[in-house]
């Protein structure tokens, strides 16, 4: 599935700890990392007869302000089960280690692991979108990655992870070869949070960037979203072929063992039920919670938080409106996989074309 370029990529994301914008970012990456796991751990001795569920992902906010409120709670008891959660910001390579039921993951990861591991999986819920974007200085004149230089160097989070989706639209849009150790330009791999620093300095000429992690400068007006403000998700009708009125290109979809999700449905039915209250609350407190949780969106001071509350209004909100899959929205989300497949391959993001898809299935509320 994933040609040999991969299989050393595979040993150097697990090295600098992939950071995807996970859950709550990258993809999949809504707290800075020093922020304090979203929940402890369940306790060790739980109920008699309940349903442990090992769950890992990065810190998230709707995670916290279920567990703040009560909810988390009144569900596990409602429900026989508890979660024992992993805060990470490698939830790729914590499940390629076996240490997980469920993981949020992104689209384009789903291959990428089945093929490094061998492990089957199953994705039965989606939660936010591919948000990592490109973005200049101000006063710069780039409007895309066109009109960055050739050569230059450009700050990523990852060798895959968001970068995988800028490959294939690098190519879609401009016909650019764009990955991690060869290509047009030159990718220098940060953590997202170092990434706006890096790009004010000029250590390089652009930067892929979750927009938390770079608040106080677009706030300031430092730094800029390019492509005419759009992140990725909002991006990919414009190559992809697919306009079919939703988004598309998921940065967290929960994801499980297939052995797990074919001997747990109804457990797989109640997560799904927890995570679709959440994204409700999330809707009706979206301000309430940025304050109540600067930490996962990277905001100190009031003017920060303002921006932050502003920003998620509207179009640019990247979770989900619902964690519930349909059969047409799959269809068109794995299309991205086909786009993959039409990369060089040298690339790291690439996919044979005789890939097997990976399993979705539908439950319905």
């Amino acid at each position: 599935m994933i040609r040999t370029p991969l299989r050393t990529t595979f040993g150097v994301v697990t090295a600098l700890a992939l950071l995807t914008a996970a859950c709550g970012s990258d993809d999949n990456s809504g707290a800075a990392p020093a922020a304090a796991d979203p929940a402890p751990a369940a306790p060790a001795a739980a109920p008699a007869g309940a349903t442990i569920v090992r769950f890992a992902f990065a810190p998230d906010p709707v995670w916290d302000w279920l567990a703040d409120t009560g909810e988390l709670a009144v569900w596990e008891e409602e429900n026989n089960i508890r979660i024992v959660t992993s805060s990470t910001w490698d939830e790729f390579t914590y499940f390629a280690g076996g240490h997980g039921d469920i993981v949020s993951m992104g689209t384009q990861e789903i291959p990428v692991l089945e093929q490094e591991t061998s492990i089957e999986t199953v994705t039965f819920g989606k939660y936010n979108f591919q948000r990592s974007a490109m973005m200049r200085r101000a006063g710069d004149s780039y409007e895309t990655l066109a009109d960055v230089p050739q050569g230059s160097k450009i700050c990523v989070s990852s060798p895959v992870s968001n970068t995988g989706f800028w490959t294939v639209a690098a190519l879609e849009l401009h016909g650019l070869d764009y990955r991690v150790g060869g290509g047009d330009y030159d990718l220098v791999v940060n953590d997202h949070f170092v990434n706006p620093t890096n790009l004010l300095r000029g250590d390089c000429e652009a930067a892929v960037v979750i927009p938390e992690a770079a608040v106080p400068h677009l706030r300031n007006g430092e730094i800029e979203l390019m492509y005419e403000n759009k992140m990725p998700f909002q991006l990919y009708r414009e190559f992809s072929g697919i306009d079919d009125g939703q988004n598309h290109v998921m940065s967290n979809l929960f994801t499980a063992t297939e052995e797990w999700y074919d001997n747990h449905e109804t457990e797989a039915r109640a997560f799904l039920a927890l995570w679709e209250r959440g994204i409700k609350l999330w809707t009706k407190n979206v301000e309430e919670i940025v304050r109540s949780y600067p930490q996962h969106f990277a905001v100190e001071d009031d003017a920060d938080v303002e921006y932050m509350v502003e920003f998620m209004q509207g179009d640019n909100d990247w979770f989900v409106d619902s964690v519930y899959l349909d059969q047409s929205w799959i269809d068109a989300e794995v299309e991205i996989w086909e786009l993959m497949k039409k990369l060089d391959p040298d690339n790291p993001n690439v996919l044979s074309a005789d890939a097997p898809k990976a399993r979705f299935e539908v439950l319905a509320p």
